[in-house]
């Protein structure tokens, strides 16, 4: 089955049986928001119409998703990462079970999180089995080796295909042509503001991670975002507060090769970091810009669910995500190394992903009706 075929799959005609669901995600933060579609998709089948969420970032996640409609309430999980079945005053556990969940929905294979949704008594258990105690604690055990063709969209995580196989077998839909976040309107007001002045299109570069083997390094970057900037466009660089001197080093090198090449403009290039600086600024951006372009990152994957066109980098070939609908990877030639990456293979994929005709239609797409 395709992301074509999953995408297409018909809403029931009545929905599952689950009444008020909790979904925990775990990992780091662009790891958590992998299941955005599935949750979303989960959260159609309720009969609330939405999905709580059991996280390991409660505070991010709660402003990544503050303007969600599918979204309920965001608990913070990390009391349970290391739970023990005799810890009967857990505070999650003891808000678990003050919710009166019938359904709990695990897109880990934490076995912690199994252990707390038992001691909370929600009686329905579904997700990922990474062994015989997980098995015994789910009453829906989901084979880390099931979702076929879909494996091959989620990189080096496989088995978050069993997820998507058990929502479609279930008649709900997954849609990764509709962004699974939404922006809030006075960030949308703002960024409609910040962008009116530039010249387009505008695309979203991100050069950092905090893995430096994911990082795109300056001297390689520059060559690219020069060669597409000699076609015209506004490049906002885009990233976290831990790349405010990454940052600087970018600007200074674009000043350099502006002093060189005259086909380019020192304007051309925006650095985002700044005292308005914000994941919900961030949201809005990659809501309203026409591209990313950039590395492997939590902004990638951020980027991806609010359904910005994307070329991503990543750093292995085995690392690389296809998830969303509009995406195109690309890796370097010696595995690890960012900066063998080359650069006609990046411009090719940029180029590909605007012939291809999927980038946004109006500013503000609609969430995926329940």
């Amino acid at each position: 089955m395709t992301l074509s075929d999953y995408s297409s799959a018909a809403l029931p005609d009545h929905a599952p049986p689950f009444g008020r669901a909790v979904g925990f995600v775990a990992g780091g933060i662009g790891d958590q928001i992998y299941h955005l579609d599935q949750l979303r998709a989960l959260a159609g089948g309720c009969r609330t119409g939405t999905i709580d969420i059991a996280c390991i970032h409660p505070g991010p996640i709660s402003r990544i998703l503050a303007a969600t409609p599918w979204v309920g309430r965001i608990i913070d999980a990390r009391p349970v990462r290391r739970f023990r079945p005799w810890d009967s005053g857990n505070e999650t556990v003891r808000a678990l079970r003050l919710h009166r969940y019938d359904t709990a929905f695990f897109m880990h294979r934490s076995t912690s999180f199994k252990l707390a949704a038992r001691a909370a008594a929600i009686p329905q258990r579904i997700g990922l089995a990474g062994g015989l105690l997980d098995r015994l604690l789910l009453t829906t055990a989901l084979p880390l080796d099931a979702g076929g063709t879909r494996r091959a969209l989620w990189g080096h995580r496989p088995f978050i295909a069993a997820l998507d196989d058990y929502v479609v077998k279930a008649g709900l839909r997954l849609d990764p042509t509709i962004p699974t976040i939404t922006a809030e309107r006075e960030r949308l007001a703002a960024a409609k503001r910040f962008l009116a002045p530039l010249p387009g299109p505008v695309t979203i570069i991100n050069l950092f991670a905090l893995d430096e083997k994911r990082r795109w390094p300056i001297d390689a970057a520059i060559e690219v975002i020069a060669t597409l900037a000699a076609t015209g466009g506004s490049f906002i660089l885009n990233a976290g507060p831990d790349a405010t001197a990454y940052h600087r080093a970018v600007m200074s090198a674009w000043q350099d090769r502006c002093r060189t090449d005259r086909s380019i403009s020192v304007s051309q290039v925006i650095d985002s970091i700044g005292p308005d600086a914000a994941m919900e600024r961030d949201i809005a951006l990659y809501h309203l810009a026409d591209y990313y372009l950039g590395v492997d990152s939590f902004t990638a994957n951020l980027a991806m669910n609010c359904n910005l066109p994307a070329v991503i980098l990543f750093a292995w070939d085995r690392d690389r995500l296809a998830y969303r609908s509009v995406v195109e990877a690309v890796t370097p030639a010696t595995g690890g190394d960012l900066a063998t990456t080359p650069v006609d293979e990046i411009i090719a994929a940029f180029t590909r992903l605007k012939a291809s005709g999927k980038a946004r239609q109006g500013d503000q797409p609609q969430p995926l009706p329940l």
